[in-house]
């Protein structure tokens, strides 16, 4: 029996993960597009030294359930809650460990490099990803105008979006220039150029994992600073367009220069370490054992993958568009041109983030000139790709005054609602914003109160439709904060019963 079929249920098992692989690799912001080139280069690679592990004997190690074990109770975690960036990242324990087990460490030396490609290839959890390029976008704006103006690009920083005095237009700091996939990009590169070519030398891998992130953070604030100092000179039309496309590929391939330099000045100073001795050849199995175990992961498999598969309750599309135009004296206004060109283009990257295409943005205005954002969102078992708030909020350039609870009586119960004050960088306005989560027949204001209710309900694959709607009013400059947290509450009090009865 062919050793590699061992590996066919742990395939199967992880069927709707690698399509949840597949489906982050093709993401509009593109953080993860290199990845479809990860499993190319690893094969490669193998098909490369192939000289040398064919000559090397497999054979059942059962060391490998050292890795193998840990992945699978994560992706076990995982596929009964329904989130499947933790079933990706088991991965990361589950490859190594399912070769390790078929195949030994005898026929594995050398090719562990190959194994642990796989930490390049899962992509990070929404949640982790968004907080990453913000931080990211924040750097790369900041120091990006600090740089042009070094320049005499003379800029102005109002959110993100750069305002060069003086000319007509602004650039728009969109969250994928942020730099985060130049970053994860060169972090890949770099450790295939440490592991699979030049010295196997342990400073020169280090210095080379070390570099490639600061270089992409240093070339991607480059790159903005001379898109603000094209929109000097040249015109915003011009940077945003043509401008924008040569930025990009002399950014790239200034990148990948520097770092071929960098690799070829350290070969120079670091010589190859000792590679560790092979481990002693294994005898192969014997049939009974892979027979053996391979029922052992066929048995682990089958309700692995029944989790995965088994979510009832698929997905609704349109109830947050249901939602009234009029809400406590409040009326719907809509859109301008510009402002649905601009919500069309943020729409696939806001779909992706929020988990689901079943939410709405909304602005509402009452007799008085009052304004009411909303944002509604509903979910079904895609209910872990509801985050906080403040992610939102913080994503939208406002900087987070007060997050706390605030009572609301006209609820049952002790139930409270989440509060958030915060001010524009942009204008200096402060907004304050209330949230409820809930369900037909619950509300919190509490994200992990929100949590802890679902994932007892995930385990046992009961209801999870549900919603998050999220208030917002301005603070006027002649009120107080609470006279706009008194519009918020009045107008959630409204909605809320109209969003339960959405899920009946």
């Amino acid at each position: 029996m062919r050793t590699l079929l061992l590996l066919v249920p742990l395939f199967a098992a992880y069927w709707t993960t690698l399509q949840w692989c597949v489906d982050r690799w093709n993401a509009p912001t593109e953080y993860f597009a290199h990845c479809f080139l990860v499993p190319v280069v690893g094969a490669v690679v193998v098909w490369w030294r192939r000289r040398d592990w064919s000559l090397r004997p497999a054979a059942i190690d059962p060391r490998g359930w050292w890795l193998l074990g840990p992945g699978l109770l994560l992706h076990l975690a995982g596929a009964s809650l329904m989130v499947d960036s933790w079933s990706a990242m088991s991965l990361v324990l589950t490859v190594p460990g399912a070769a390790w087990l078929v195949l030994g460490r005898h026929r594995l030396h050398g090719l562990w490099p190959v194994l642990w490609l796989v930490l390049f290839a899962v992509p990070l959890p929404i949640y982790v990803e968004g907080r990453l390029a913000f931080v990211l976008k924040e750097f790369a704006v900041q120091g990006g105008s600090w740089l042009a103006n070094l320049f005499g690009a003379d800029v102005q920083q109002l959110g993100d979006r750069l305002q060069p005095r003086g000319v007509q237009g602004s650039l728009y700091v969109a969250d994928a220039c942020g730099g985060l996939r130049s970053l994860l990009a060169m972090l890949t590169l770099a450790y295939c150029l440490s592991f699979f070519s030049g010295a196997a030398s342990t400073w020169r891998r280090g210095l080379l994992l070390l570099a490639a992130p600061l270089l992409a953070i240093g070339a991607n604030t480059v790159r903005i600073a001379v898109l603000c100092l094209l929109a000097r000179w040249f015109g915003v039309p011009f940077a945003e367009g043509n401008g924008h496309t040569l930025a990009n590929i002399a950014e790239w391939v200034a990148l990948v220069l520097a770092l071929l330099a960098l690799d070829a000045g350290l070969g120079r100073w670091f010589r190859s370490s000792a590679e560790p001795s092979p481990p002693p050849p294994l005898r192969p199995a014997p049939a009974g054992r892979q027979w053996r175990t391979l029922a052992l992961l066929t048995a682990l498999a089958v309700p692995l993958l029944w989790l995965s598969l088994h979510r009832p309750y698929a997905s609704a599309s349109a109830r947050a568009r249901q939602l009234p135009d009029q809400v406590a004296g409040f009326a719907l206004v809509p859109r301008s041109e510009v402002e649905e060109r601009q919500f069309e283009q943020n729409l696939p990257r806001w779909r992706e983030l929020l988990g689901t295409g079943d939410f709405v943005w909304r602005r509402y205005r009452d007799a008085s000139g009052n304004w009411i954002n909303l944002v509604a969102l509903f979910h079904d078992s895609n209910w872990k790709s509801v985050h906080p708030p403040r992610i939102c909020i913080e994503g939208s350039n406002m900087d987070i005054l007060v997050d706390d609870q605030v009572p609301a009586d006209w609820l049952r119960g002790d139930v409270e609602l989440g509060r958030i004050v915060a001010r524009s960088r942009s204008d200096g306005w402060e907004y304050v914003t209330l949230s409820a989560f809930g369900t037909e027949d619950w509300v919190a204001g509490d994200y992990w109160d929100f949590t802890w209710h679902h994932l007892p309900r995930a385990l046992v694959r009961a209801k999870m439709a549900g919603f998050l709607l999220r208030v917002e009013s301005p603070v006027r400059k002649d009120e107080m904060a609470a006279a706009a947290q008194l519009r918020c509450d009045r107008f959630l009090r409204d909605l809320l019963p109209k969003a339960q009865e959405l899920l009946r």
